[in-house]
């Protein structure tokens, strides 16, 4: 819930800003069919653009297939990758970014980075995340490649930005490192907020572009 998030911010001394997702970049990017839990599902996958407190534009990921994201300005609050899976994501986000230059290779990190995140890069014919037999066979290549060039390799140079909608929890993105504000001391009695905060905390579906 928004209110859990708030509360958990304060208590730790940070303050939550803006992330609004402008559009999707369909250079980087297009409908894919490829099969979500066993079922061939047909959905943008590639690069989306966004901004941070009205900074510039970037070029962001999804890190959860699962949870719901649109077009719209939410509360996001940007930190450091969160666990192993995401660090290794960051390291592709950091070391090839700047090559991925066309839709099939947007497809093929995209769908890189959910199988990290959600199967631990177990590959593309097995886990949660898997090729259909109408997934391109060029972005299928290129998605093994990127699970080989990430393996075992980590970055901290990239943000994840955990967004909210009201009191939704929003798809957390991928994007450029924002610095983390610098916390106070937590009064004792705010420890209690956070955890608090973190058991209020739910997961909702991702809404297809």
């Amino acid at each position: 819930m928004k209110t859990a998030l708030l509360l958990l911010l304060t208590a730790l001394g940070l303050s939550a800003g803006t992330l609004t997702v402008t559009a999707v970049d369909n250079t980087r990017g297009g409908n894919l069919r490829f099969l979500e839990n066993g079922t061939e599902i047909r959905t943008f996958v590639g690069v989306i653009l966004g901004n941070y407190n009205g900074g510039p534009s970037q070029a962001m990921f999804c890190v959860d297939l699962f949870t719901a994201i649109d077009l719209s300005t939410y509360t996001s609050e940007p930190g450091p990758p969160r666990n192993a899976n995401e660090l290794r994501v960051a390291y592709l986000y950091v070391n090839y970014l700047a090559g991925v230059s066309s839709v099939a290779l947007g497809q093929a990190m995209q769908l890189a980075i959910w199988d990290i995140i959600h199967d631990n890069g177990d590959g593309v014919n097995a886990g949660s995340i898997r090729r259909s037999s109408n997934t391109s066979t060029t972005v299928v290549n290129a998605w093994t490649n990127y699970l080989s060039v990430s393996a075992g390799r980590t970055s901290t140079a990239a943000s994840i930005y955990v967004n909210f909608s009201g009191t939704t929890p929003a798809q957390a993105l991928i994007g450029t490192f924002q610095p983390p504000a610098m916390p106070g001391v937590p009064e004792p009695a705010s420890f209690a907020l956070v955890g608090f905060a973190l058991i209020s905390l739910g997961l909702y579906r991702r809404k297809r572009f």
